[in-house]
Parts: C-alpha cells; structure tokens; sequence
C-alpha cells in the first residue's frame, strides 16, 4: 500500500508538517491506521499527524493556527455535506498559507437530495475565507471498500461523483488588521499649533494678552427677537406649520383664517366695469368716484360718507 492509493500526490505532506486528519461515519480502524502510518513516514520524526472525529471538530481544543494541512473526508467517501462550521473551524486551526484538502461526494445536478455541485462547494470555501482553490478532481469510488454507500444516496450512477478540491487559507490570521494607505498622514507637515489649540483644558492658565471674543458680539437685534408664538404653533404630523390631511387641533382653521386676512388686507376696491381707475373719461355716470383723479393701480380707495350718499 503507497500513500499515493490514498492521497493525491499533489497533497501528500512534507518533512516536519503537522497533519490534522479528520475521519467520519464507516470509517475501519485498521484503514484509518494505515493512512495514519504512511502520514506519519511523510512527516518525519519532526512532524505531527493529528486524529479528530469529523463531528467533534467543532467542540475541539485544538489551538488556532496549529496544522500545516488538514485532510478532511478523504477517508469517507461516505461523507454527503461539510456544513459551514466545518470549514469554519477548519480555517481557525489551519496556520496562515496552509493546505487544506477536501473529498466530497457531489451532484451534478441540483435536485439530488443532501448533495450539492462541485460549483457551490467551491462557494461555500471562498465564503469560509478560503481561496485558490483548485479545479474539482475526479476520485474513483470503490464500493467493496465503502460500507453502506448505497444506502446514503438515492442516486442514478450518473448524478453523484467523488472529488477532491484543494483550498489554502491566507497568509494572514482571521482577526488581524492592518492600516490603509489611504490613512497614514504626514507627520511632518501638521502645525504643532493647530494641535494645541484643541488640546487646552480648563487647568490650563491663559497668558493675559490672548484676547477673548465677546460673545454677547456674535449676536445681532434680529437675534434677541423673540419669535411670535403663532409661528411656533406646527402640526405634529408634519412637523411643519402646514395642517395635515385629517387636522382636527385647529391649526388647519386657524391657517385658513390667517390666509382670509391677508387676502383682505391685500385686496383692493373693484367696479363691476372696471373703469374706475381710468378717470372720468370712463367711468359710469353713476360711479362714486366720478369727479376725482384717476387712481394708481394697488392704491387703497377710501370713500367719505358725502360721496356714498345719493344726490337729492
């Protein structure tokens, strides 16, 4: 038996890597020992294989940042579905730059139940923080070596294939940070005096020439107006002094009150021909205004009671 039968030759460890494998369901003791083995031959008296149930991963005292690879369900093509917190937890204990190698079983369909495509399983590892992430690679599936196989899927031979994707974690730890660029400022060319004019405190003492601003000067007579109440009085729906659709608190009365007023105020004596303003030339024989000059267009017309009483 060669590591190669059980691993891709392109994910077989080097000397001195620390290998995290993650066995699951219908998995054989004596299989998993000799996949232990030939890791364990790869890494070397410096290196490290790790054994960790797939269900109990997320519940694992494994410290972040620990495995330079981790071999997830290469050993049970069995596996359906890595859920999200999976690949999370396997994106905190892998160090920055790791390998992380994936065999899962997949649909190339999207109605096959608990399956999903090669594409969304390489959706589910970017959203997991993972990238370069290789093309999907076909694995044969020998079913006298795989209990139950059968039994999870039901399948037409076509819908269902094993591969394997590779995935690295980025050379960066999950938290960090780092300052843009965009943000750094040049120290060199701030006005020290421009900082100390933010920075002075109550306990700091004035030198007796600094002149202060009056405050009483930023204020002008329009400011110490007090405003007329009527103008402060605004519909609680509109926030505005404007009623709303449905006014029931009078406002909408009293608008239309204020409106009637300025109307009246504004609005000057008419005719029934419109010639009074003209002159005498024409104006009605009977007209109040007849005798006087011809009024300016605007000009309020105020009559006595001489002129408003009929000739006897």
């Amino acid at each position: 038996m060669h590591t190669s039968a059980r691993l891709s030759m392109s994910s077989i460890p080097t000397s001195g890597q620390k290998i995290l494998l993650l066995w699951g369901t219908f998995v054989k003791q004596g299989h998993l020992m000799e996949v232990v083995e030939e890791l364990q031959k790869a890494v070397g008296d410096k290196g490290l294989v790790a054994v960790e149930n797939l269900e109990r991963l997320v519940v694992s005292d494994h410290a972040s940042s620990s495995f330079d690879v981790i071999y997830c369900g290469t050993l049970t093509p069995t596996q359906t579905f890595h859920p999200a917190e999976i690949f999370a937890e396997i994106a905190r204990v892998l160090k920055p730059g790791g390998t992380v190698v994936i065999r899962e079983s997949v649909s190339t369909q999207d109605n096959v139940p608990n399956l999903r495509t090669a594409s969304k399983l390489a959706s589910a590892l970017k959203f997991s923080g993972f990238i370069n992430i290789s093309q999907p690679e076909i694995k044969p599936v020998s079913k006298s070596n795989v209990e139950e196989y059968d039994t999870n899927f039901t399948h037409k031979e076509s819908e269902v294939s094993l591969i394997e994707v590779r995935a690295t974690k980025p050379n960066f730890e999950v938290g960090s940070s780092m300052p843009l660029s965009f943000a750094k400022r040049d120290s060199a060319k701030t006005d020290p005096n421009t900082a100390k004019i933010w920075m002075l405190s109550a306990d700091d003492t004035l030198d007796e020439n600094v002149e202060l601003i009056d405050e009483d000067e930023l204020l002008d007579e329009n400011d110490l107006k007090k405003p007329d109440p009527s103008s402060l009085k605004v519909c609680a729906t509109t926030k505005q002094r404007k009623a709303c659709k449905n006014c029931t608190c009078g406002l909408a009365e009293e608008l239309e009150q204020e409106e009637s007023e300025r109307i009246e105020k504004n609005r000057s004596a008419t005719s029934s021909c419109g010639n009074c303003y003209l002159g005498d030339a024409f104006r009605c024989a009977s007209c109040p205004y007849l005798g006087m000059p011809a009024f300016k267009p605007g000009e309020k017309i105020v009559l006595n009671d001489n002129q408003l009483k009929a000739d006897v």
